[in-house]
């Protein structure tokens, strides 16, 4: 099972790399991109997480149901 420390992490790591190796590929400086590119990672993450989070939570609620039956 995966929790939301762990996909946060992971989508706003790969919304830093991205936007850094964007901002090389442009000859930008980086720092602004990869800033701007966590934030919106770290946004994205969260939403991911809720709904992945919200599905394992109905899962489990329909589990628990069925076996009271």
């Amino acid at each position: 099972m995966i929790n939301e420390k762990t996909i946060v992490s992971s989508v706003t790591l790969l919304a830093s790399l991205s936007t850094y190796f964007y901002a090389k590929i442009a000859d930008k400086d980086a720092v602004p991109y990869v800033m701007v590119g966590g934030f919106i990672g770290a946004i994205i993450g969260e939403a991911i997480s809720g709904i992945v989070l919200k599905n394992e939570n109905d899962k489990n609620a329909e589990n628990d149901n069925k076996d009271k039956k």
